[in-house]
């Protein structure tokens, strides 16, 4: 009676793993659709952590405030561009030049001055890009050692000449794809007296601390002179 006992008691048995199948482990899909989907998964989370760890800023506390900037993103009022390289980027943006950040344009997009200063060098008589191709470009001093650059201009793109005050919201060149460019945009960049890039944040991109990040839509409210924005 006993044995009769236990052996009802006993668990079922385990079904035996079919042949070809470690027990106790999921199998890699067996469709064409679903090894598509992991293997993109795992690229995603391959890309995505690099991605997440080592781009965009090391430390927002570094950038001065978005309320008392005198930055605005570069570009014609109410207009939005796609930011396509943040500060420390994945193609470039590091070293001396971590605080630069490129925005998707069509060329012969109006450039307008992120802030007031003097015209110190222009260059627009490049075309054609490519990793040895020279580069266009507006270089605008703002009277506390600091530089604003546009890069990547149109030939003949230029808008000003070296010597010319500009204000902030003034057209001062036309975007383009020359230079060490691999799309229509436009890199920006502020440096310092030694020559590296600084940071700075943009007081019209009112999300993400003012700092624009990659692979985001951003709006400019960078007004022109004559629609009554306070220059300084």
């Amino acid at each position: 009676m006993s044995q009769l006992l236990a052996t009802i008691d006993a668990p079922p048995p385990a079904a035996a793993a079919p042949a070809g199948r470690r027990p106790g482990r999921r199998p890699f899909p067996r469709t064409r659709r679903g090894r598509a989907l992991a293997t993109a998964g795992c690229v995603a989370l391959f890309l995505g952590l690099p991605y997440a760890l080592l781009t965009g800023p090391r430390d927002l506390g570094a950038y001065p405030p978005r309320a008392t900037s005198p930055y605005r993103l570069p570009w014609v009022e109410g207009k939005s561009r796609l930011c396509v390289q943040g500060n420390r980027g994945i193609v470039s943006h590091r070293g001396w030049e971590e605080f630069a950040w490129d925005f998707a344009m069509p060329v012969g997009s109006e450039v307008r001055a992120a802030r007031g200063g003097t015209v110190s060098r222009v260059e627009d008589s490049h075309d054609g890009n490519g990793l040895e191709a020279p580069n266009n470009l507006v270089a605008v001093e703002h009277g506390d050692g600091t530089t604003g650059w546009y890069l990547h201009l149109r030939k003949g793109g230029s808008r000003v000449r070296p010597g010319r005050y500009v204000e902030r919201g003034e057209a001062i060149a036309e975007s383009g794809n020359v230079g060490r460019s691999l799309l229509p945009h436009l890199h920006f960049q502020v440096t310092g007296k030694d020559g590296n890039t600084i940071p700075v944040s943009f007081k019209d991109v009112e999300t993400d601390e003012g700092v624009p990040r990659m692979f985001r839509v951003y709006r400019s409210g960078n007004a022109a002179p004559e629609d009554g924005l306070e220059m300084h």
